[in-house]
């Protein structure tokens, strides 16, 4: 076997071990209040991290069109909710102040 199939392979298995362990030793436990509203907002304060870098590179001429169309794009989702009206109300944002306010 190759080597990097053994590294693939053994990061797959620490990957899975990591995953496993934690259902492992809670089954049956009920976690305390103040932790589950904890992991409650684990999700979002992810997915802040991995997109905010995003939207004020996305533009670097003009990081203002970036920021427009992610507050367009929470406000349409917060107002109407969905999917496809806040990704174009983002991009229609963008494209705006891209246009006029360069």
């Amino acid at each position: 076997m190759s080597d990097v199939l053994v590294i693939i392979l053994a990061c797959g298995a620490v990957n899975y071990i990591l995953r496993v362990v934690p259902f492992v030793f809670t089954i049956g436990e009920d976690l305390p209040p103040y932790l589950k509203r904890f992991l409650d907002y684990m999700p979002i304060a992810a997915l802040g991290a991995l997109i905010l870098p995003g939207i004020i590179t996305s533009f670097p001429d003009n990081p203002a069109a970036g920021i427009a169309g992610a507050a367009a794009a929470a406000l349409t989702a917060w107002i109407a909710g969905g999917l496809i009206l806040p990704v174009f109300a983002s991009i229609g944002t963008a494209w705006v102040v891209l246009q006029y306010f360069h």
